[in-house]
């Protein structure tokens, strides 16, 4: 089955790879996850059986030309929004376009860690959260394998991801990305506080530069 692909804009539905109990109980601090006592183990790889079914990935992405590249204000041709990070002059040095996008494995890993929380089964919600978060880094980089292999074809190359909240990027501009997507039938919204709901959820952007 050949990979998914990308094209300018839409839907992108990513792969999620197995999920280790080994990698989770690293996590959580146990340097030799072989030697945890079974019924810790056993609740690692249960919940990951239990969370496979709840996740529900999929990616909204748009790709803009780069209209305004001035400092830290970044305005994109068709988007009508300025977005500002003093790390933008450097990182986008010499893009022409960049990959927006909103990421999400639904609310059903949500609503199963509140229901775990409020049965007291403390342990469970905190392997769920745990795999979930496991399974945003695969979904993550499957969209991003997709979109390197479609800017390696056009002689392109992808910076690494820049996102509203990380490094000195006010999370205030979670505003201006999810106005870019406008109109769309999204499965993810803003709080007052412009944080994401559901909680696993993911946004950001990709410069794309020429070789």
């Amino acid at each position: 089955m050949p990979p998914p692909s990308l094209h300018h804009e839409g839907e992108f539905f990513p792969e999620i790879d197995n999920i280790e109990v080994d990698t989770i109980l690293r996590i959580h601090g146990y340097k030799k996850p072989s030697e945890v006592r079974v019924a810790i183990r056993e609740t690692a790889k249960k919940m990951i059986a239990v969370s496979i079914p709840l996740f529900e990935p999929i990616v909204y992405y748009r790709q803009f030309r780069i209209q305004t590249l001035d400092g830290s204000r970044l305005e994109l041709s068709g988007g009508g929004v300025s977005l500002h990070n003093p790390e933008f002059s450097n990182a986008l040095s010499a893009c022409a376009e960049v990959m927006v996008f909103l990421l999400t494995l639904g609310d059903k890993p949500d609503t199963m860690s509140t229901t775990l929380q409020q049965s007291d089964h403390l342990l469970e919600a905190l392997f769920l959260e745990s795999a979930s978060w496991l399974a945003i880094e695969h979904a993550t980089r499957s969209f991003v394998m997709a979109l390197r292999r479609r800017s390696e074809r056009e002689n392109c190359r992808i910076t690494s991801r820049l996102a509203p909240g990380y490094g000195d990027w006010s999370l205030t501009d979670q505003q201006g990305i999810f106005r870019l997507f406008q109109g769309w039938d999204i499965k993810i919204r803003l709080t007052d506080g412009d944080c994401m709901q559901p909680k696993m959820s993911r946004s950001g952007l990709y410069g794309i530069r020429p070789l």
